[in-house]
């Protein structure tokens, strides 16, 4: 007798086991991926406020909530943007899209390597009227990515640009692993401009 219980526990345990496997395999790659569409946010979304120990929302800053950081490293003496770095653009300009009242900063480096040669020698670049002008490398590259963006209908006024040559390193500039790190734009989606202390240094164009 006790033998018949165990078979009929294990037989309905296993039963249940099949149930939920079936269950789990019921759940379709295609109406997971429809159901994320639905819920993908088609606007600013920013957390909720937190509250008080009466329950009350609190007032909160969401500046810093609602913002986006991009960093594009350069070949030296050069403005092109490496193509590894459109997808993070791109990201810019979904958040762009989600976020009408944001504005994107762009700080354009150089490394000191590169300054102290181009301080006398200055980079073709086209402006809007395709009429070749000459610019600083720092300016150049933090007009690339503006361009790029700009392509892609991201409003020109929602984008700020600054020259901030060599005055900002990230990294040693004595050795060429550091200097490479400090030929870069750096570039933040923000609805106001959160890193004033660096731009002390930097000339807006």
């Amino acid at each position: 007798m006790t033998t018949f219980k165990t078979i009929k526990v294990s037989t309905a345990l296993w039963m249940i086991g099949v149930m939920l496997i079936a269950g789990c395999q019921s759940v379709n790659p295609t109406t997971s991926n429809i159901a994320q569409e639905v819920l993908k946010p088609s606007f600013c979304v920013v957390e909720p406020p937190p509250v008080d120990e009466n329950g009350k929302p609190m007032p909160v800053d969401l500046d810093d909530k609602l913002s986006m950081e991009l960093r594009v490293f350069f070949d030296k003496d050069s403005a092109e943007i490496k193509e590894q770095y459109t997808p993070e653009l791109n990201k810019i300009i979904e958040f762009a899209d989600r976020c009408p009242n944001l504005t994107f900063f762009v700080q354009g480096h150089t490394s000191e390597i590169e300054q102290e040669s181009i301080n006398d020698k200055t980079l073709p670049f086209k402006d809007s009227s395709q009429i070749m002008d000459f610019i600083p490398l720092s300016n150049a590259r933090a007009q690339s990515i503006k361009d790029y963006l700009v392509n892609l209908d991201l409003s020109a006024h929602r984008i700020r640009t600054f020259d901030c040559s060599a005055d900002n390193p990230i990294a040693p500039n004595d050795t060429e692993e550091g200097a490479r790190m400090n030929q870069r734009v750096f570039g933040w989606i923000s609805a106001r401009d959160r890193y004033d202390h660096i731009l002390l240094d930097c000339r807006e164009f």
